[in-house]
């Protein structure tokens, strides 16, 4: 009975350590991509500078675009 319990115990223990490395790991990904995004000016007031976190231009008071958003932008205009 003891070694029933025990081996119980020790499955529950393995199962949720895995589930802990698992969420450390979708953490980890989650955060390197939010700390991979850029944002730029659509209007290119400071020519290619670019920042870390969304917010406005401080010299237009336009909203910052993704690089990404803005390159799509900027491209699907070239005609």
């Amino acid at each position: 009975m003891n070694k029933l319990l025990l081996a119980s115990l020790f499955f529950v223990f393995i199962s949720c350590s895995g589930n802990e490395k698992k969420s450390t790991t979708e953490t980890q990904a989650k955060t390197a991509v939010a700390e991979a995004k850029k944002y730029v000016c659509p209007m290119k007031c400071e020519g290619e500078k670019t920042y870390t976190e969304a917010g406005k231009c401080p010299v237009c008071k336009m909203d910052l675009q993704e690089v990404a958003m803005a390159n799509a932008d900027t491209t699907s205009h070239n005609h």
